[in-house]
Order: structure tokens, then sequence, then C-alpha cells
């Protein structure tokens, strides 16, 4: 395997899949797949400078974004998380896989207030939300970036001085006490669903909200209304996810975001509703669907204890999902989380992740 090698890039031939942010859950997720199906030249390709690539054999090779032409013809490229998902729209316009495209428009969910303040004008609930920290009238509440940018810096602030010291770029948010968090995944055109699955997140990492931890199939009728309702307003065309918590107070869901683009869990979406893998990347899928998934390398990010415990409570009672290069990334996380925040950053800088 070459890494950062031109001579195996000729021309940048359309019988290249080029998947952006290769070392990504939903990235990995993607490229198992396509190399379970079809026999494929599969590159990798890198937006950052420092950003974490993968060293395992889903990658024929990885390559910086500078490298890619994005207007060759036919060429086939695979947008993952929030940042790469940006950089295409942006730079190429709407994406197509398969029989799929995702509508540049679909960045107007990127702003997070933007997207809150349109559920609440079509009657889907919503959390009380806040612009500026000096609105808070009390506390606790929870703050996330107003801007989708993919992570970000997020949690719940029980008073004002839990608060991030740059408050800029941040909305703030009333808790809702309900646990876990709904997730509709979706595939949609011009505002109408194609496909979807549901499903409950039991757990995420960051803990207040991230990505997938432990994930189970769900099902509740209202979601699926809710989330048609909001697409339809949008006139959304493309895939996403939209998630929702359940507040007890309300006795509803309460919308909370709506993400336009692979989602980290999407291997579980992938398993448990075939008409995803035909529609985007028409395979026939034989993969067997699951009821329930751990995802170990997000488990070992919050901590070695959370890691045991859930293991020994869930063997045999869910699907452990881990991608190639995984031990290296579990120790990686477990130095994480056993570190400071002030020594995150310089780790991070170290092992470049």
């Amino acid at each position: 395997m070459n890494w950062f090698n031109s001579r195996r890039i000729v021309n940048f031939m359309s019988g290249y899949i080029y998947i952006f942010s290769p070392g990504l859950d939903q990235a990995l997720a993607i490229a198992r797949l396509l190399r379970r199906y079809y026999e494929v030249n599969i590159i990798g390709v890198t937006l950052l400078d420092k950003e974490f690539y993968p060293c395992c054999r889903l990658y024929d090779s990885i390559i910086p974004a500078s490298w890619v032409n994005l207007n060759a013809p036919d060429i086939r490229l695979i947008p993952t998380g929030a940042l790469s998902t940006r950089y295409l729209l942006e730079l190429r316009g709407d994406i197509t896989l398969g029989q799929i495209t995702l509508k540049r428009s679909a960045l107007r969910v990127y702003d997070k207030l933007w997207i809150i303040r349109h559920a609440q004008e079509i009657g889907i609930p919503v959390p009380i939300t806040w612009s500026q920290s000096e609105e808070i009238p009390g506390y606790p509440v929870f703050y996330k970036p107003a801007f989708e940018k993919g992570g970000g810096n997020r949690g719940i602030a029980y008073k004002a001085g839990d608060l991030p010291k740059n408050k800029n770029g941040l909305i703030f948010q009333e808790v809702i006490q309900g646990k876990g968090t709904y997730g509709v995944a979706f595939l949609a055109e011009q505002g109408e669903l194609l496909a979807y699955e549901v499903h409950y997140e039991i757990e995420s990492y960051p803990k207040p909200g991230g990505s997938a931890v432990i994930i189970e199939r769900f099902y509740d009728q209202k979601l699926i209304e809710y989330s048609q309702r909001l697409l339809k307003a949008l006139g959304y065309s493309g895939w996403g996810l939209a998630e929702f918590k359940y507040c007890p107070s309300r006795e509803d869901y309460v919308f909370m975001e709506v993400n336009a683009k692979f989602w980290a869990s999407c291997e579980f979406t992938f398993r448990n509703n075939p008409l995803f893998l035909k529609l985007l990347f028409d395979i026939d899928s034989k993969e067997k669907p699951v009821a329930r998934m751990l995802f170990v390398e997000r488990a070992a990010a919050r901590g070695l204890w959370f890691l045991l415990v859930n293991f020994l409570k869930l063997w045999g009672k869910s699907e452990l999902c881990v991608y190639p290069g995984w031990p290296r990334r579990l120790f990686v996380n477990l130095i994480l989380a056993s570190a400071s925040y002030s020594r995150i950053k310089k780790l991070r800088a170290l092992l470049i992740i």
C-alpha cells in the first residue's frame, strides 16, 4: 500500500472512489461495505494537515484534497463528516451517490439556530434556545456550536462559570431531562422520505450529546411524522439524520438538530434497512439486521470503567463494532479519556488524530 504516492493515482480515473475524511467511523463503514461488494480502488482524501488517517487495508492510498480534480468527468466522491460534506457542496455543488442527490441547499441546516427556529415555526417542539450567554435566565444549560463544523465544544453548564471562556460561536439551550437521543436516519428527495431508520442512542460520546456509543432499534410514528414535516418544509434532498430527545415535562419529543452528512452510526442504519445501500451504492445487501450495537472505540473514549462495565453488560446481547486499526485507536481513546483537558490537545497533536 502506498501512502501519498502519486504514481497510484493515474489521472484520477473514473474507476476510483474518493472517500473524504477517511479516518471517521462513517468513512470506514462505507469503505468496508464497498470492499465487501465491489472490486474497486478506494482513495482516502484528507482535508486537514494533521487529520488522522488510518493505515489499514480499506484504502489503496491516502492523498490530500488538493490532489483531487473535483471537476473531472465521472469522478465518484463520497463526503462523510460535516467538514468534507460542506467542502464538496460549496466547491462542487450537488453530490450524487447512486439514486440520491444531496443538494447544496442542505447546507442551510448547518446553522443550528436557523433550523431550530424553522422547526418551531412549523409546529415541531424545540428546546428553549438562546444565542447569547447574557440571555440565559438560569442553569443548567446545554451549549454547542451554533454552526456545524464536525465535533466542537459542547456540554452542560450547571453554573455560569462552567461555560467555556470563549463563548463565540455557541448557542445555549434548556437541558432536556429525558435520557438518550432518538435518531431518524433518512434518504429524501424534494422533501419526501424515500427510506428511513429509527434508533435510540442509549449512550453517546461526548456524554451530553455526540456520536452513538450504544444504539438500538426503536420505532415511534411521531418521530417519523416530525421528520417528514421538517424535510417537506425544507424541500430537502439527500441523506441525513434528524435528532430528537424526549421531554418528560412536555410529554413529547423535542427536535434538536438535523445533520446533513453521513452520521457516525451509519453502519447500524445500513444493517437494518437495506434500502439505504441499494439507493446510495446499488448494493443488494446481504448484511444481517442487528437489534443493538456497541461501538467499542467510542466506549473507550468514555473511559476504561465505562468500557468494561458496558462490555460485560452487553456481551452476547449486542453486536460489537470495531474498524480496522481499532487496537491503536482504542488505546489512544483510553489515554485521552484519562487525561486532563489541558493535556488532551497536546496528545492529539502528538498522535495526529
